[in-house]
């Protein structure tokens, strides 16, 4: 029985916060309304003006940019409302739905993307109230296991749509960085017999992946290499570096630290793998990218990147040829090499 595309229902999942920024935008900040009255304006002076803070407002604005509400221009950090939103959502239109967007505005999620906005601090994942955001709930053994069994329900579709798509890049030794249970390590290397990977996880998350490993009979071929990514060197002879959905859950200099430190653990002529979902390079969309851009915001500290965002913090750290392959289901694969 052929495998049927479940692009839908990942998107269903991924945009479940998008409405509710929408709803907060309108009903908390009037966003529209106060571009109306202006012309094209930097998003720094928005960020002043209308008290935001920089990393959600950029999600916002893509967001926005992607319901085609704003026009976006990246080159002069600027935007400019679009007809739609003057029509429908500023005040003294004739066909103003504030007010319709204005009867949901009591949904807990709205007061919490309100508060990311203002603030650039993460929500509870999930909105769960009186936890730590995600990763630092990642001491709690239940919520490890349950994050990783998340992580390989998505995995059993993309794996191998990411294995085809890099089928012509050679990988003897995989190094599977944050890789969990190394569901998509597994799939890279299934189709090449000769190639072994690890994973690189911190605890408690490794004793799981040792355990899921095993139990599937990976273990001969995969082995799980205990460490922080942040506080410790990546370990040396892997010729390709997999950061699968993992940028996406922090900060740019988080993430320019970690390719930085690829870089220097690769050898010359080494891969760098980052297999997410990016935002197009003028940050206009796509609408189910930045949909999931919110929940990620909404989480972590992190957000979805652009192509063109990661290939200049590649190129900073030394990676040439940077190029960008589609997958399914919203997700690609941004390729580096180190000469």
């Amino acid at each position: 029985m052929p495998i049927l595309d479940p692009t839908a229902l990942y998107r269903l999942r991924d945009s479940i916060y998008a409405a509710d920024f929408l709803i907060a935008a309108v009903t908390e900040f009037d966003l529209f309304t106060w571009l109306s009255q202006r012309g094209w304006v930097k998003v720094a002076d928005m960020a002043v003006e209308l008290g935001l803070t920089a990393r959600p407002l950029d999600v916002l604005l893509t967001y926005c940019a992607a319901l085609g509400l704003v026009d976006r221009d990246i080159a002069g950090d600027r935007v400019h409302i679009t007809e739609l939103a003057r029509q429908h959502l500023v005040a003294g239109s004739a066909y103003d739905l504030r007010a319709y967007y204005g009867s949901l505005a009591e949904r807990p999620a709205v007061a919490e993307l309100v508060h990311v906005l203002r603030t650039d601090e993460q929500a509870a994942w999930a909105s769960s109230h009186g936890h730590d955001d995600w990763s630092g709930r990642l001491s709690d053994v239940d919520f490890a296991r349950s994050i990783t069994a998340a992580m390989d329900a998505r995995s059993a579709f993309l794996g191998p749509a990411l294995a085809h798509a890099i089928s012509d890049i050679p990988v003897s030794a995989l190094l599977d960085i944050g890789g969990s249970s190394g569901s998509y390590a597994r799939a890279i290397i299934e189709s090449r017999p000769n190639a072994k990977a690890s994973v690189f996880e911190r605890a408690p998350v490794d004793a799981a992946a040792r355990t899921l490993l095993r139990e599937s009979g990976w273990d001969k071929r995969i082995s799980v290499v205990t460490g922080d990514m942040f506080a410790d060197p990546l370990p040396s002879g892997h010729d390709a570096h997999l950061y699968s959905q993992v940028l996406h859950d922090w900060a740019a200099e988080q993430v320019e630290h970690l390719l930085a430190s690829s870089y220097a653990a690769l050898p010359a002529g080494g891969w760098l793998i980052d297999h997410d979902t990016h935002l197009n390079a003028d940050k206009r969309g796509p609408l189910p990218v930045a949909e999931y851009s919110v929940l990620l915001m909404h989480s972590t500290r992190g957000k979805c990147w652009s192509t063109a965002e990661l290939a200049e913090m590649a190129e900073r750290v030394g990676f040439v040829d940077v190029s960008h392959r589609t997958t399914v289901c919203d997700r690609g694969v941004l390729l580096a090499r180190k000469p």
